[in-house]
């Protein structure tokens, strides 16, 4: 079953703001205020649910029924990658390395607050020590890697819960734009389906939504 990504805690604030908005949208009024700052969050949770990004910071909780369903073994530079962020691998097992990264697909990763999973012998709900994992935020997407081995799982959908913290205040200009031009989508386009013709995105919004996808996955 592919991961599933929810948001624990929402932001606090949105990537672009109803003056900005409203600039872009050449709206002097102010009768639809409250209209514009719905799409606001609107146009951000829809461009961070097709991108992988976070375009603000939230807490997140990514679930997994299996660790193979969150490893990915195709990637063979994570080795590089890793020791390039200073750490030293001297005891880990090569063969076996790319098998313990979980790639976290919300952009830029935080920190992660707990790694859970429910334990194959006591059935409890467990926190993994944090000295069992490494967090890698520069890479884009983010890493967990798991030092040794995986633990033993319960057969459960939720039997890995993984909480972090995704998202800053200062997102790319092209993520803001492409945000801006959703909510201008939004505010002309208030039903599915025009009287006369069908709507679709427009091409330099769809090129900008492509463009920033987090690599891969999406």
């Amino acid at each position: 079953m592919r991961p599933q990504y929810s948001i624990s805690i929402h932001p606090t604030s949105e990537p672009i703001t109803l003056a900005q908005a409203s600039d872009h949208l050449r709206v002097d009024s102010t009768d639809d205020q409250s209209y514009i700052s719905d799409l606001i969050s609107v146009a951000r949770e829809y461009f961070d649910a097709v991108t992988g990004r976070s375009s603000a910071p939230a807490t997140y909780v990514l679930t997994a029924e299996t660790w193979e369903d969150l490893f990915d073994p195709s990637r063979q530079q994570e080795r590089g990658l890793l020791r390039n962020n200073g750490f030293d691998y001297s005891n880990l097992n090569y063969s076996n390395f790319s098998n313990y990264v979980i790639q976290i697909f919300r952009t830029p990763l935080v920190s992660v607050q707990s790694i859970k999973y429910y334990d194959a012998t006591t059935g409890n709900l467990t926190t993994l020590d944090p000295t069992q994992y490494r967090v890698i935020t520069g890479a884009e997407p983010g890493r967990v890697q798991l030092v040794e081995s995986q633990p033993a799982i319960k057969d459960r959908i939720d039997a890995i819960q993984i909480t972090f913290v995704a998202g800053n205040d200062s997102p790319p200009a092209m993520s803001r734009h492409g945000i801006k031009m959703l909510v201008a989508n939004f505010y002309e386009q208030r039903v599915p389906i025009a009287f006369a013709s069908a709507s679709e995105i427009p091409y330099t919004l769809r090129a900008i939504i492509e463009n920033q996808k987090v690599g891969g996955h999406f």
